[in-house]
């Protein structure tokens, strides 16, 4: 199910650096909450593939499966990508997938999530595009409330932080089990806008049952990210 497979994020948080290293092989939300490719079950899959990014030292490769499927033939549910003679679309598990691109090859930076949300799952990473140096945060929030989360974010130029290429990538949908079709191929994809920043400190809003990424001009690597639920009290939740 998927809150089972979210609950997995911390599956190899203790496992032996000192043995052999580890193939996730094959792994999604299948059966009712899967459907045939809901929001659901690619946010499960998100949380779970921060797991593995942050315990890269001893994952070293995963794969989800299955990858296509012809509609005309399906025998499994769910799959990444569909297709017909004609046409095919990405299930919300493909673009999760998408929002990894850059994990490979990237640096794991030490992080922090304050507070006690069962709820949110959230990593950082540095890279280089285009010879600029990026921080990526990405961020689950599994649950049916927003989330203020405040990301302070050390050594950053506050006239760096708004340059144009900072930005926010936010995978959601007005159901939790909304899915792509032929007719609706783009009802659930990834939107992206302007992140604007005044200050080191920022707070952004992780809506329900979303996967987000904040993109960052960077020159440091110390992350604390404080949470609230935006509809009640002040929490504070560590990535």
């Amino acid at each position: 199910s998927a809150s089972n497979l979210f609950s997995m994020y911390h599956q190899f948080d203790r496992t032996s650096r000192s043995g052999p290293k580890a193939f996730v092989s094959e792994y999604a939300v299948t059966g009712k909450d899967a459907g045939t490719g809901s929001l659901l079950a690619s946010l499960a899959e998100a949380a779970f593939l921060i797991g593995l990014e942050k315990n890269s030292d001893i994952v070293e490769m995963a794969s989800y499966a299955p990858l296509f499927v012809n509609t005309n033939d399906r025998r499994w549910n769910p799959d990444a990508i569909v297709f017909n003679s004609s046409h095919l679309y990405g299930t919300p598990s493909y673009w999760v997938q998408r929002f990894f691109a850059e994990s490979s090859g990237a640096t794991l930076l030490t992080s922090t999530l304050k507070g006690n949300s069962t709820s949110l799952v959230a990593s950082a990473i540095s890279w280089e595009n285009n010879g600029k140096d990026y921080i990526r945060i990405k961020a689950v929030n599994f649950g049916a409330n927003s989330v203020n989360m405040k990301v302070l974010v050390t050594g950053l130029d506050p006239n760096v932080m708004r340059v144009t290429g900072s930005k926010k990538t936010v995978l959601t949908s007005t159901n939790v089990m909304d899915e792509n079709s032929f007719s609706q191929p783009e009802k659930v994809v990834p939107h992206e806008s302007l992140l604007e920043m005044a200050e080191e400190d920022m707070t952004v809003v992780l809506p329900p049952h979303s996967f987000s990424s904040f993109d960052l001009l960077k020159e440091s690597a110390k992350i604390k990210m404080p949470i609230s639920d935006s509809s009640s009290h002040q929490k504070t939740t560590t990535v």
